[in-house]
Parts: C-alpha cells; sequence; structure tokens
C-alpha cells in the first residue's frame, strides 16, 4: 500500500501550505491571481542578467560582476521567481482542486527602468515660522469647567467574603450568609 493520502493530507497541513492556501484565499476576494512557479534555482542567477551569482560573503549574499548588483540570497530569488511567473503566464497548467503552476522556468533578462547611478538629491522642505507652540490664554471672566469624577459605587462592596471551608469531617454548622441578588433586591427598595 502506497502513503499518498498521508503524505498529502500532511503536505496540506503544513504552515507552508498553509500560508499558501490562506494568500491564494485573500488574493481571490481582491480578485488577483496565485500563480506557483518552480523555486529550483531561482538563487544562483542574477536577476539582470542571468549570469551565475558570486557569492563572496557566504552564503547568504550574493553578487553579480556583470550588473554590479548585489544583495541577500533571498531577495535576488524574489525578483527571479516574480520574473518566472510573469514570464511563464501563457504556459500556466491548472489542475482541479490545485493552484495554477508555471512548470517551466523561464529565463530573460530584466531591463533597468532608469538610470540610478547616484542617491537621489534631496529637496529643500519648507521651513516653519513659528518653531514653537504659542501659549494658551485663558479667557477673561470665564471659570474653565471642572469635572469631578463619581464615586465608584458597587453591590460586591456590600457582600462579605465566604468563611474559608473547614474540614471535610466536621460537623459544625455555618450560618449562610446573604445572597448577592438579596443584597441588591434591598438595595433598590431604598
Amino acid at each position: 500500500r502506497g502513503h499518498g493520502r498521508v503524505n498529502n493530507n500532511r503536505a496540506a497541513q503544513s504552515p507552508r501550505r498553509q500560508a499558501v492556501a490562506a494568500l491564494a484565499h485573500t488574493a481571490a476576494a481582491s480578485g488577483i491571481a496565485v500563480v506557483s512557479v518552480p523555486a529550483r534555482g531561482s538563487s544562483a542567477q542574477c536577476p539582470g542578467c542571468d549570469e551565475p551569482l558570486s557569492r563572496p560573503g557566504g552564503y547568504h549574499t550574493a553578487w553579480c560582476p556583470g550588473c554590479r548588483v548585489g544583495g541577500n540570497r533571498d531577495h535576488m530569488a524574489g525578483v527571479n521567481l516574480a520574473k518566472r511567473a510573469l514570464l511563464g503566464r501563457s504556459k500556466v497548467t491548472r489542475r482541479r482542486g490545485q493552484m495554477p503552476t508555471v512548470r517551466v522556468a523561464e529565463h530573460a533578462p530584466v531591463r533597468r527602468c532608469r538610470d540610478k547611478n547616484g542617491p537621489t538629491p534631496s529637496r529643500p522642505r519648507h521651513r516653519r515660522v513659528r518653531r514653537s507652540l504659542p501659549t494658551v490664554t485663558p479667557r477673561m471672566g470665564v471659570t474653565p469647567k471642572q469635572y469631578v469624577p463619581a464615586s465608584q459605587a458597587s453591590v460586591w462592596d456590600t457582600v462579605k467574603p465566604a468563611p474559608p471551608h473547614g474540614d471535610a469531617g466536621s460537623r459544625a454548622t455555618h450560618t449562610p450568609l446573604q445572597s448577592a441578588t438579596r443584597v441588591a433586591d434591598s438595595m433598590r427598595s431604598m
């Protein structure tokens, strides 16, 4: 016997699969399609020129000498995954009960949208004339409203706490205390 059903249920109940299902549900409510793309090799190539990335700082950082682009390996992989989803829009396979999937990983260079060779210059901001807040002067002849908080009254202040329980084998009898509802009713009749 195979364990297909057991493993399918185990995979469907994993936190990652639950997060994907929740994301797909939320996106479907907004009218956005969620597509699954192959993740293999997504952090190995540069998103700009599709050349292999070098890892000078270890496993977590990646650097492309051709594009002079570097950063976190996961950020590079995220750009590559988005690129695969956009390039594979025409080759989406749909199975019943599953998310749409792009089976083939296509590669294409990403063009720069603008020349960004230096930092963006800062714009001059409007300087305020008054640096501090003005002091509030009270109006003449007007007394400010003063709020006095009401005293806290409660029905439970009049109820005495229950005495501690004696031994289980004790034959001593305790006089019952008044219940809270009886005390509340007596206060209403006053």
